[in-house]
């Protein structure tokens, strides 16, 4: 792929929208098995339904602010765009925007499920009448809707992302999708409309450094047999380690930079990672 193919133009690269930083605090309304490791919550009340929800946004996420050990919920105070915790102490990550739905006043976050860390703990105790606080999302990352051919690529932990993308309504592309999980049938994907197609590739396989060649080997055999060689967007989320596989195998296939986006959600070892400062290295 060249740097000077048709999909150059910097009109086909990622651009941003930003909103305005809104802190809610709200309350679980329902809760869906999706499967042995994934469960959806839909969340209501102060607003739930007006949370930022754009086309080609897949990856937008909010911070979700988890009650502290005594079960209260804080979020921060906003002035002048900026949010002041004000000496809070407890635990804060960030969950893709599922789906909104300004009707029922319903915002629906999925959350992979463990017990080694706070959010997936919330995630397996969450019941109707639980409390949780959400700021943002800051900002939308829109992806560009024009290219022929996308290659998706995703662990568990974005999965939702994934489907968020594959939800898109008018789809009319070629799609190949890679999903890495631990278990069969971890989460359920959508089918793109009929004017898409779609070359599905799920793999199952442990945590762990292995995933990283498995998946970079799929992006190229994507690349290499692309039907629109010219005009191929990658978008990828997972691991930051076996990012960094997906990476070298864009470098190795000159993937122009605004071709696609690559993100690091998690790292094995790190709690709370800033996949806002992963480097693309």
């Amino acid at each position: 792929m060249s740097a000077s193919a048709a999909s150059a133009d910097p009109r086909l690269g990622v651009s941003t929208v930003m909103h305005p930083l809104a802190p809610r605090i709200l309350e679980v309304a329902r809760v869906e098995e999706l499967s042995s490791v994934m469960r959806r919550v839909t969340l209501t009340g102060d607003r739930a339904g007006t949370v930022p929800y754009l086309p080609w946004a897949a990856a937008d996420h909010v911070k979700l602010v988890l009650p502290d050990a005594n079960g209260d919920v804080s979020v921060p105070r906003i002035e002048n765009g900026r949010a002041f915790w004000d000496g809070f102490t407890g635990v804060t990550r960030d969950y893709t925007v599922r789906t909104v739905n300004p009707d029922a006043n319903e915002l629906t976050i999925d959350g992979v499920l463990h017990e080694h860390g706070p959010a997936g703990r919330w995630f397996l105790d969450a019941a109707p009448g639980a409390r949780i606080g959400v700021l943002g999302p800051r900002g939308s990352h829109l992806y560009p809707p024009s290219y022929g051919h996308y290659v998706l690529v995703a662990d568990e932990t974005a999965l939702p992302a994934l489907g968020r993308w594959l939800d898109q309504p008018g789809l009319s592309a070629h799609f190949t999708v890679v999903t890495v999980a631990a278990v069969p049938d971890a989460y359920p994907l959508p089918e793109p409309g009929r004017r898409s197609t779609v070359d599905w590739r799920r793999h199952v396989a442990a945590d762990g450094p292995d995933r990283g060649p498995l998946l970079a080997q799929d992006v190229s055999d994507a690349l290499r047999t692309s039907p629109a060689p010219r005009d191929v967007f990658v978008w990828a989320a997972g691991e930051a380690g076996v990012m960094k596989s997906v990476r070298g195998a864009l470098r190795e296939q000159g993937v122009p930079r605004h071709a696609f986006d690559i993100d690091g959600y998690w790292r094995t070892g790190t709690a709370d990672l800033d996949h806002h400062a992963v480097s693309d290295d």
